[in-house]
């Protein structure tokens, strides 16, 4: 009876032991599932935030662009208008220096 005791004993230790070593590696399994699955997961949203980002700055530049084409539109209006006021002075400079240097030296 003794020896059938020590038998079952160590019976059970070995099922004992079998079940561990299936709990470890069941264990690993899923944290090794887990930690792809995390991966998985870091990867989608690094994907998205840069989606997400490329849109903000496509969303911005068009917004900047769109504010400064009236800004461009008046500059280069202004620019016109001071071309012709230029050339309109210039003129003028020119007609009253040829009126000075024709009466001045009597020529005409």
């Amino acid at each position: 009876m003794a020896k059938e005791a020590i038998e079952a004993v160590k019976s059970a230790e070995e099922q004992a032991n079998a079940i561990l070593q299936e709990a470890n590696q069941a264990s690993r399994d899923l944290r090794k599932e887990a930690e792809l699955l995390a991966e998985e997961q870091y990867n989608k949203i690094m994907e998205e935030a840069d989606k997400e980002a490329r849109e903000f700055r496509e969303k911005a530049l068009q917004e900047g662009e769109n504010a400064a084409k009236p800004i461009i539109a008046r500059g280069s209006e202004e620019a016109k208008k001071l071309g012709e006021i230029a050339d309109e002075d210039l003129n003028s400079a020119v007609n009253i220096i040829i009126e000075r240097i024709v009466n001045v030296n009597g020529n005409s």
